[in-house]
């Protein structure tokens, strides 16, 4: 059963677009402010980032999660929808004459074949989305999306329950974590940039 979890939130940075996109564009140590996050590694001959996060099940069990990942990067028109769109969603005015950034982390096709030998390890997959605008008072605007699915076994008593049901409910979980875990994240972002006041506007488990 695949089990899909998103989250969104929004954080303003005390610092400019440029020096902002550089923290961001640091893949592992934005990573390492996650809570779940156990480790990130760079494979050069994929060209690709593994993530390994752990956190427990409603029974207490761990469950391991390993991510495949890609990192880009593109500029924002300031004439595109793209950018209209967030320029509205910010709470500050935004410079609509410097173009915006976007970070996306996508899960790769290639990756290297990991054996496992347990049954609570989990190959997942991953789209993330950063887009920074700059202000106009020379902070920047972040708005962060992600999504990530995982296909679980079911397991007794699990399997005996409606599938619908069971997959509604363990969307729900999986956005509820996600959500903490990203606020918790970009605190940390907020904290090592020295930003003076925290100031996160979540929307967890939307759809």
């Amino acid at each position: 059963m695949e089990v899909v979890g998103k989250s969104k939130a929004l954080v303003v940075l005390e610092s400019c677009l440029q020096e902002s996109t550089v923290y961001f564009s640091n893949h592992e140590k934005i990573l390492k402010c996650n809570p779940y996050c156990r480790y990130v590694r760079y494979i050069p001959d994929f060209d690709v980032f593994q993530w390994t996060f752990e956190v427990d099940d409603p029974r207490n069990n761990p469950i391991v999660a390993i991510f495949f990942v890609r990192q880009t990067e593109e500029h924002i028109p300031t004439d595109s929808a793209v950018f209209r769109r967030y320029a509205g969603e910010s709470r500050a005015p935004i410079d609509t004459e410097t173009p915006g950034k976007k970070i996306i982390w996508e899960t790769v096709d290639s990756a290297p074949e990991l054996l496992f030998n347990n049954d609570h390890t989990f190959i997942g997959k991953t789209f993330s989305e950063i887009f920074l605008l700059h202000q106009t008072d020379n902070r920047t605007t972040v708005h962060f999306e992600t999504n990530i699915s995982l296909d679980f076994k079911l397991s007794f008593p699990l399997n005996l329950m409606p599938e619908p049901a069971l997959k509604f409910m363990s969307d729900m979980i999986m956005s509820k974590i996600m959500q903490q875990a990203t606020e918790s994240m970009l605190c940390q972002v907020q904290s090592d940039i020295c930003c003076s006041m925290p100031e996160i506007a979540a929307e967890g488990g939307k759809k």
